[in-house]
């Protein structure tokens, strides 16, 4: 699948909540911890990583490839699997040079609009507020799916709003917050 999202920072957080409520049914509210591993050098920003969550009691391993941004839309081409003995997962990815570089935390409250079409409210510890309008679409989507989380942008009284181009990791690695 192609995520394509868009990403603002936020302050007024009880509006937004009011917004996306009036566009998308509340699925409820998760806390996600992510540990980002990598084979690079950590002397300065991996390039590459993957991402292990734990969401519940369950262990998601995901990774992203950027694919295009325009227009401050992501679309980014993403694998996501689950994993059912995550030590042994840990400890082949470490066999193989893997090392753990940071460490990401993050309230998230969810509000569905369609089926592949998600609006994320996000408290990330250490950077504060986000709204993330996300579409999950398959390649020939892409333009749809960019059409469709501008247009949530919008409704949720965001557009004028500069987009975050940088994900969570890189802000909190520039804050000196990993490593």
């Amino acid at each position: 699948m192609i995520e394509v999202e868009l990403k603002i920072a936020i302050s007024n957080v009880n509006e937004i909540r009011r917004r996306a409520s009036l566009l998308g049914k509340y699925k409820g509210k998760q806390r996600k911890v992510d540990d980002y591993y990598t084979l690079e050098s950590l002397d300065r920003y991996p390039k590459k990583s993957l991402r292990v969550r734990k969401l519940n009691r369950a262990h998601q391993i995901n990774f992203k490839h950027e694919w295009k941004y325009e227009k401050g839309v992501h679309a980014k081409k993403e694998v996501e699997f689950n994993v059912s003995d995550i030590n042994g997962f840990l400890a082949l990815i470490k066999d193989f040079g893997y090392k753990k570089w940071a460490r990401k935390e993050k309230i998230t409250e969810l509000y569905e609009i369609a089926k592949n079409l998600h609006i994320e409210i996000n408290n990330v510890h250490g950077l504060g507020w986000f709204v993330e309008v996300e579409y999950l679409a398959k390649p020939n989507e892409i333009e749809v799916a960019r059409k469709r989380v501008l247009l949530a942008i919008k409704s949720l009284g965001l557009a004028k709003k500069k987009p975050v181009k940088e994900g969570y990791t890189k802000m909190l690695w520039n804050k000196g917050l990993v490593k």
